[in-house]
């Protein structure tokens, strides 16, 4: 299956009133990190780049305006060839791998034996600006992710942000290895090879993980919007990240997802409150097919218009939609324009593209997401309401 790049826009904002600059991004937003939780293994056969950078010493929120500041050391990696090992670059930023431990000169040596041994470094990763404009906007990402970071049980929605590094503009996040597109992907071949009349017309990974895997997504978006305050901006399969949970089996017939999925990539995120404004330097980066219908034609009259939370549970089902057919590019590129004024007929156009058997008419995907996508933003289901009605 063709993987997908999808098309992307940029919109800068200003925290003041002022002059808005709408950008054609040069390619996919700012990447998300895989991360490892593994102590000290060894990624993609590389070795540990001997170079260690000292990060400023922090560790807490110095002021509301400040980002969580990261005080470890960073001992990069590099690959055989001396190149620092990378996980993914974006329209912003470049994603590296490295290991974080505590900062040697900051340890009081004890007079005695430490009762157990100093913790081991773990591989993290490290997203720092690709361009000048991208200081901006990871700076922006790193106030959102330590606000976001801040409520209790941020850790089952999101990524785990460990820290800002000042100098270089940089984010430290912890690392979880597979994208849900990568997932999708990886589905919907072993569905096209396995396929039956029999689980034709199920989703790729099976009704009940499908089933399982909305329910999580939905809850995480509840909170983001409800407890962290947060509109994502822009949802998508590349930028949730499946963390494996190691209890719960794989196999066809389980009913759990195996995965607790994150949400990741905050660089679009703005706030939901009306009394506050984007953090300076905030950017809106749009992914058609999976940014509503409203924001696209938006573009055309007012390049300056923020996310939605109901811009967002419209990303989310398509996302979701996307999950069950198996199908990343949803439908044919020709049809994209249409989308852009029809967004709330994408249920009907997958059911009527290659991949429609999926999502068969009047089922269980089609009533579950067909709240989401209504062509009245206002009329769109509310995440808390959505698990009401079909997850409770």
């Amino acid at each position: 299956m063709s993987s997908h790049t999808p098309m992307q826009l940029s919109i800068s904002t200003k925290a003041q009133h002022g002059a808005v600059t709408m950008q054609p991004a040069a390619g996919l937003t700012p990447p998300v990190t895989p991360t490892i939780e593994n102590d000290r293994t060894s990624v993609g056969g590389s070795t540990a780049s001997r170079a260690v950078t000292s990060t400023p010493t922090g560790g807490h929120i110095v002021a509301g305006s400040c980002p969580l500041a990261f005080y470890d050391q960073l001992e990069y990696q590099r690959d055989h060839e001396g190149h620092l090992k990378e996980f993914g670059r974006g329209a912003w930023s470049v994603v590296r791998v490295a290991f974080s431990s505590p900062r040697t000169d900051t340890i009081v040596r004890p007079f005695t034996p430490p009762s157990s041994p100093t913790p081991a470094s773990r591989v993290v990763a490290v997203k720092s600006p690709a361009r000048r404009d991208g200081c901006a906007v990871l700076q922006a990402e790193a106030l959102t992710l330590t606000r976001a970071c801040s409520v209790p049980g941020s850790e089952r929605h999101i990524v785990r942000f460990h820290g800002f590094i000042a100098e270089s503009n940089s984010i430290v996040m912890s690392a979880v290895p597979l994208p849900l597109s990568k997932y999708i992907e990886e589905k919907a071949r072993f569905a096209e090879e396995n396929k039956t009349t029999r689980n034709m017309f199920e989703p790729v990974q099976g009704m009940a993980q499908w089933h399982d895997l909305a329910k999580k997504l939905i809850t995480s978006l509840s909170w983001i919007h409800s407890q962290a305050l947060v509109i994502h901006g822009d949802i998508k399969p590349h930028n949730i990240l499946l963390k494996p949970r190691m209890s719960i089996d794989d196999s066809a017939n389980s009913t759990e997802f195996a995965y607790e999925p994150l949400f990741a990539d905050f660089s679009s995120s703005h706030p939901i409150t009306p009394s506050e404004t984007a953090p300076a330097g905030a950017q809106t980066a749009l992914t058609p097919p999976f940014t509503a219908p409203e924001i696209l034609t938006s573009l055309l009259s007012s390049p300056d218009t923020p996310p939605t939370p109901a811009s967002d549970v419209f990303s989310l089902a398509v996302t979701l939609l996307a999950a069950a057919t198996g199908d990343l590019l949803l439908y044919p590129s020709q049809r994209r324009l249409l989308m852009s004024k029809n967004g709330h007929q994408v249920i009907e156009f997958v059911q009527s593209g290659h991949s429609g058997t999926r999502v068969p008419k009047n089922g269980h995907v089609e009533k579950i997401l067909k709240p989401a996508v209504m062509k009245n933003p206002d009329q769109r289901i509310k995440p808390h309401l959505w698990l009401d009605q079909f997850f409770s």
